[in-house]
């Protein structure tokens, strides 16, 4: 999901077993460890393997204007979600209407 292509590849899939007028709320984090590893080490947003460009793509698609998001980060210090949520801000901002 790193990039457009795996991007829209999931959303494919998304669509086709949920519904994406179905889809309410987007459990949002970054992964310390690679798609598939079984493993739930959440990872701040674009510093893990999902990296910025996911990010951009998923906070930016008028096809999920509706859906709500929940952030799920580390709390390595008292900043941590100010920081999260000004990156998702910055993110939403610089591809606000790409797809």
């Amino acid at each position: 999901m790193a990039d457009k292509e795996g991007y829209e590849e999931t959303i494919r899939q998304i669509d086709e077993i949920v519904g994406l007028k179905r889809l309410k709320l987007i459990h949002l984090n970054d992964s310390k460890d690679k798609i598939g590893s079984h493993r739930d080490r959440h990872e701040h947003i674009g510093k893990g393997k999902i990296g910025y460009e996911a990010f951009r793509l998923i906070l930016n698609d008028a096809r999920l204007k509706d859906t709500a998001f929940i952030l799920e980060t580390p709390k390595d210090t008292e900043d941590s979600d100010r920081i999260n949520l000004e990156t998702v801000r910055k993110l939403r901002r610089v591809g606000k209407g790409i797809i």
